[in-house]
């Protein structure tokens, strides 16, 4: 635990300067108590694995198994990576991506919910205009049009697999102060997202991806995104992509924006379209558009896909 309490202080809490050397050290220590025994004794790398599936419990539903690091490489750097609650709640069924449409909803202004003023974020208008692009057929709901009543009414008439929304969010201990901030100075609650999710999943208007790039966590919930994540699944969505604690806007912009092209062109799972997006960071340093210092785990580790990797 104490291991575990040390690597997740340099990955989230700490200061995004540390040297990549320190985060190293702690990110093997801990590869070497959590996952280096199964790696050896599974022959990983021998029986040609591309895609690891973790079902994690406890605290370690915490851990970015992507950042853990064998003293050569990032775990992400040799797998695709996913976790799932259960592999019962895992449809694994590939999304026909040529006819995929996504409904984007996102907050661009400044709002104020609670009493709490949320800042605005530069990238999301990009970040929206971005998956606009790449799927054509979509709807958008931005600022004043995001609100429970157009998203419910959206999904009720249109079949969406892909939901993305970029905005703040706020996480507490209990369900009531768990919230996405929408526009108006207004809030999605995680219960009327999980209502509004359950009547459209099941039958063929079923969400094959929730993307959550949620900027704004509460101080001390390390598994707050995730928690969302979880009531998408238990409700029928088939994947859910989230972070694990509060996430840069920029990078954020640039790890989404692979993601979906990946996503969309490549073919390829979504497993391994979020680990093409993740060692775009990784190789920060060889990329002009991108900071430096986005090769650092607490950019790109905190996104986690949670149940059909495919």
């Amino acid at each position: 635990m104490a291991i575990f309490c040390k690597w997740s202080y340099l990955l989230r809490d700490g200061d995004k300067t540390i040297s990549d050397d320190k985060i190293k050290k702690a990110s093997q220590e801990l590869y070497s108590k959590t996952f280096q025994k199964i790696e050896k004794k599974a022959n990983l790398a021998a029986e040609n694995i591309k895609t690891l599936v973790f079902i994690q419990d406890g605290f370690f539903r915490s851990i970015p198994m992507a950042a853990l690091y064998d003293g050569k490489q990032y775990l992400i750097e040799k797998y695709a990576i996913a976790t799932t609650p259960s592999l019962r709640l895992t449809a694994s069924q590939k999304l026909n991506r040529q006819q995929s449409r996504a409904l984007i909803l996102g907050v661009t202004t400044k709002v104020k919910v609670d009493e709490i003023d949320y800042p605005v974020l530069p990238k999301v208008k990009s970040e929206i205009n971005n998956v606009q692009q790449l799927f054509p057929n979509s709807k958008v709901l931005v600022d004043s049009s995001f609100n429970r009543d157009n998203l419910g009414k959206e999904l009720n008439k249109t079949a969406y697999p892909i939901i993305h929304i970029a905005t703040h969010a706020q996480f507490g201990i209990i369900a009531e102060d768990t919230f996405l901030v929408a526009g108006d100075n207004d809030k999605l609650t995680i219960k009327e997202l999980e209502n509004t999710l359950r009547q459209v999943n099941g039958g063929l208007n079923s969400v094959e991806l929730l993307t959550l790039t949620a900027c704004q966590t509460a101080v001390g919930d390390d598994r707050a995104t995730l928690g969302l994540a979880g009531v998408a699944l238990q409700v029928g969505v088939k994947s859910a992509l989230a972070t694990l604690w509060s996430v840069n806007d920029d990078s954020t912009f640039h790890l989404i924006s692979e993601f979906y092209d990946r996503f969309r062109k490549s073919g390829v799972s979504k497993a391994e379209a979020l680990r093409q997006a993740q060692l775009k960071l990784i190789n920060a340093k060889k990329i002009d558009n991108l900071n430096d210092q986005y090769d650092n785990p607490a950019y790109w580790a905190p996104f986690i896909l949670s149940g059909n990797w495919l």
